[in-house]
C-alpha cells in the first residue's frame, strides 16, 4: 500500500491532527538519515582532498583543484543519491517511533487496523484507535529522532581534516614547478606566434617565385609552432625542439648572405645606371628594378648607336667586375649581355640583336633570381632571430635570470658590460678598449702614452728605457712578453719614438657621438662578456726622462686585431644578422685610409 492511500485511511480513521504528527515525525526521522548519510560523504570528500594533496605534493599535479573539485562534488552527488533513497514510508516511521518512543506497537497497530476490512468486534478496533490517537497526541515530537553521528565515519573525516589542514598550511615544492611550465607555456605561445608570422611571410613570398626551400622553411616553422602550443610547457623539451630547427636552418643559410645582400644591392644599382645611362637610377640598389632596366635596354637595342652601345656595354662590364666577387652568374650574365649588345650595334645584324635582346634577358633573370635568395636569406635570418630570441625566453621563463636588461649573458662574449676586456680583449660590438686603444692589463696604455702601471716601460727594462710621458721612469713594467703588433719584448723598447703617421676614418661622427650611449646594456649593439684577470705586476728600477709618443703601438695592426677578433666572433656564435651588418659597418668606419 502507498503512503497516498494510506495517508487518506489515516485522516478518515485517526483523524488530521494524528496524520500531521505523524508527518512531522517522518520528517525528523529523514533527517536523521539525512545528517548521518552526509557524515559518510564528507568523511570521503575529506578523504578524496587530502589525497589530491598528496599526489599534487609527490607529482607536479595542475589539475589539483579541479580534482579536489571533482572529489566535493561527488560526495555532495553521493550524499542526495542515498539521502532519498532513505527517504522513511509511514509504516517505517510508525514502526521506528513504537520502537524509540515506547510506544508499544501502538502505532504500528493502528496502521494496520486502518488498512483492514472491519473485524467481528469493531467496539476494540475503536479503543485500540482511539488510544493510539491519545499516545501520539501526548508524544513530544521535539525530541524525537535526534540526530547522530556514526562513529567510524567522524573519526575518519577528523583525521582526514586535520592531514588536509597541515597540507594545505605546508608549502608545497611542486608549486615552483607548476609555475615554471605556466611561464613556459606562456613563452611557448608567444614563441609559436611569431614563428607562425615568419612562416606566414614565407608563404605569402613563395605565391610569385615559388621555392622548395621556401615551402620546407614554411613547413618546419608550422610544426615548430604547433608543437609549442601542444607541448610548451616542458621547457628542456621546448628548447631542444627550437634547437633541432635551428639545425635545419643552418642547412638552408648562407654564412655570406649579408656580405652578398649588400653586395646584391650595389651591382643592383650599378647594372641599372650602366643599363639606363642614368647616373641617378635606382638609388635603393633594388634587384626588381635593375631587371626591369636590362629589360628595358634590351628593347632599344635596335636603336642605340655604335658609340652608345659601346658606352652601355662598358658600364655592364665595369658593374660586373665590380660584383664578380660576391655573385659571379649575375656578373658573367652581364659580360655576356655587354658583348652582346657591342656585337649588336657593330653588325646590326638582326640575330645578333636578338642574341643581345637574349643575353639582357638572362641578366635579368639572374637578376631576379639573386633576389629570390636574398629574399629566402632574409626569411631565413628572420626565422633563426625569432628562434634565437624565443629560446632565450623560453629559458627564461619562470625564473630570475642574471642581467635584467634582458642581454646575452657574460659567458664566452668579449668585453664585461661594453667595457674595455681586462686582458686586452675587445669591448662591447666589438670595440677597442678605451678611447679607441687596447684594454689594460699587458696592453698598451689607456692615453697612449708608455710607462707606469701596466704600460710598457721601465719595468724589466735598463735604467735608460723611456718612462711615463716627462717624469722619471720609475712606474711598474708588466711581465706580459708580447702586445698587440708590437712584437715579443726582449729586454729594449722596440715601438715607434715619433708615433703614428695621420691618418682618418670617414663617419667619425656617426660611430663615436655620442660616446657615453655605445655598448650600454640594453642597446642593440651591446653584447655582455666577462673581462680577464690581466697580467702582473712588477716594479721596475729605471731612470731617466721618456720621450712623450703619440702612441706605442701602430693604429693599423692594433685595427687588425680588435676586426679580426670581431669577425672570428661573429662567424662562430649565433649572432643577429642585423647585429652583424652593424658591426661590419662599424670596423669599416674605424678601417685608416693612410698609413
Amino acid at each position: 500500500m502507498t503512503d497516498r492511500v494510506l495517508a487518506a485511511a489515516l485522516r478518515e480513521r485517526l483523524g488530521a491532527d494524528a496524520l500531521a504528527r505523524l508527518h512531522a515525525l517522518r520528517r525528523r526521522l529523514w533527517l536523521r538519515r539525512s545528517m548521518r548519510s552526509a557524515t559518510f560523504a564528507v568523511a570521503g570528500a575529506l578523504i578524496g582532498l587530502a589525497f589530491v594533496q598528496l599526489l599534487a605534493r609527490s607529482m607536479p599535479l595542475e589539475l589539483a583543484t579541479l580534482a579536489m573539485a571533482v572529489a566535493v562534488a561527488i560526495a555532495v552527488i553521493g550524499w542526495a543519491v542515498d539521502t532519498w533513497r532513505r527517504r522513511p514510508s509511514l509504516v517505517e516511521t510508525a514502526r521506528r517511533a513504537d520502537a524509540e518512543m515506547g510506544l508499544r506497537e501502538r502505532l504500528g497497530t493502528a496502521l494496520e487496523l486502518v488498512t483492514a476490512p472491519a473485524g467481528r468486534e469493531p467496539g476494540l478496533t475503536s479503543r485500540q484507535l482511539a488510544d493510539a490517537r491519545a499516545r501520539l497526541g501526548e508524544a513530544e515530537l521535539e525530541g524525537a529522532f535526534r540526530p547522530q553521528l556514526a562513529r567510524r565515519p567522524t573519526t575518519v573525516g577528523g583525521v582526514a581534516l586535520a592531514l588536509l589542514i597541515v597540507l594545505a598550511v605546508w608549502p608545497n615544492a611542486q608549486d615552483s614547478v607548476l609555475r615554471d611550465r605556466a611561464a613556459a607555456r606562456e613563452a611557448s605561445r608567444q614563441v609559436a606566434e611569431r614563428v607562425e608570422k615568419v612562416a606566414k611571410d614565407a608563404e605569402k613570398n613563395n605565391v610569385e617565385a615559388k621555392d622548395p626551400r621556401r615551402d620546407k622553411l614554411a613547413e618546419e616553422l608550422r610544426r615548430l609552432a604547433r608543437q609549442l602550443r601542444e607541448q610548451g610547457d616542458n621547457r628542456q623539451a621546448t628548447l631542444a625542439r627550437i634547437g633541432s630547427v635551428q639545425e635545419e636552418l643552418s642547412r638552408l643559410a648562407d654564412p655570406q648572405a649579408a656580405e652578398k645582400d649588400a653586395a646584391l644591392s650595389n651591382l643592383a644599382r650599378s647594372a641599372s645606371r650602366a643599363a639606363s645611362a642614368d647616373p641617378q637610377a635606382n638609388p635603393d640598389g633594388t634587384p626588381e628594378q635593375a631587371a626591369t632596366d636590362l629589360e628595358q635596354l634590351a628593347n632599344k637595342v635596335a636603336d642605340l648607336s655604335d658609340q652608345a652601345a659601346k658606352e652601355r656595354a662598358a658600364s655592364l662590364r665595369q658593374a660586373a667586375q665590380s660584383g664578380a666577387a660576391s655573385h659571379p652568374e649575375i656578373a658573367q650574365r652581364l659580360t655576356e649581355a655587354a658583348d652582346a649588345v657591342e656585337r649588336a650595334a657593330r653588325t646590326g645584324s638582326e640575330s645578333d640583336r636578338t642574341a643581345a635582346q637574349d643575353a639582357l634577358q638572362r641578366a635579368a633573370d639572374a637578376f631576379r633570381k639573386a633576389q629570390n635568395e636574398r629574399q629566402l636569406q632574409r626569411e631565413v635570418a628572420s626565422a633563426q632571430s625569432a628562434l634565437q630570441d624565443g629560446s632565450r625566453q623560453v629559458a627564461r621563463s619562470g625564473q630570475q635570470q642574471p642581467g635584467s636588461s634582458g642581454q646575452p649573458g657574460s659567458s664566452g662574449q668579449p668585453g664585461g658590460s661594453g667595457q674595455p676586456g681586462g686582458s686586452g680583449q675587445p669591448g662591447a660590438s666589438g670595440q677597442p678598449g678605451g678611447s679607441g686603444q687596447p684594454g689594460a692589463s699587458g696592453q698598451p696604455g689607456g692615453s697612449g702614452q708608455p710607462g707606469s702601471g701596466n704600460q710598457p716601460g721601465s719595468g724589466n727594462q735598463p735604467g735608460s728605457q723611456p718612462g711615463s710621458g716627462s717624469q722619471p721612469g720609475t712606474g711598474g713594467g708588466s711581465t706580459a712578453r708580447r702586445i698587440p703588433g708590437g712584437g715579443l719584448r726582449t729586454g729594449g723598447f722596440n715601438g715607434p719614438t715619433q708615433g703614428n703617421k695621420g691618418f682618418s676614418v670617414t663617419g667619425l661622427d656617426d660611430v663615436f657621438a655620442p660616446l657615453n650611449r655605445i655598448g650600454k646594456p640594453g642597446d642593440p649593439s651591446f653584447i655582455a662578456g666577462q673581462g680577464g684577470e690581466g697580467g702582473n705586476e712588477q716594479t721596475g728600477q729605471g731612470s731617466g726622462v721618456g720621450l712623450q709618443n703619440n702612441a706605442a703601438v701602430p693604429y693599423r695592426s692594433v685595427y687588425n686585431l680588435f676586426r679580426d677578433f670581431a669577425n672570428n666572433q661573429l662567424d662562430r656564435q649565433q649572432v643577429p644578422i642585423t647585429l652583424k651588418d652593424l658591426v661590419r659597418d662599424y670596423f669599416s668606419r674605424l678601417e685608416p685610409t693612410t698609413e
